[in-house]
């Protein structure tokens, strides 16, 4: 993809980094799955105001989930800019263009 095309794409909102297709079958699906079995089955020997605490407790576990998805991608977006950015340094140096 070009510079000026995934720039573009970005500003159009055609590009969601965060979202992304779950693959059938894959460890991540499977995991989920579990997950939801085990709440379910929780759920179930709760009364309300504990199926509420666990609700609860679900909810803030997703709120850290998604802070700690930003920390790391906005650190490998740094991390690969910072490597790209190494490729034209020599011993600290900027190289010479190539062509005049």
């Amino acid at each position: 993809m070009q510079k000026e095309k995934i720039l573009s794409e970005l500003y159009h909102g055609n590009i969601n980094p965060v979202e992304k297709s779950v693959v059938q079958g894959s460890d991540y699906q499977k995991a989920m799955c579990r997950i939801s079995s085990l709440e379910e089955r929780l759920m179930a020997q709760l009364d309300e105001e504990q199926q509420k605490l666990l609700q609860d407790f679900i909810s803030a576990q997703g709120e850290l989930n998604y802070i700690s998805g930003e920390e790391r991608f906005t650190d490998g977006f740094r991390m690969g800019a910072r490597m790209i950015l190494e490729i034209f340094e020599k011993d600290g140096e900027q190289f010479k263009p190539i062509i005049g």
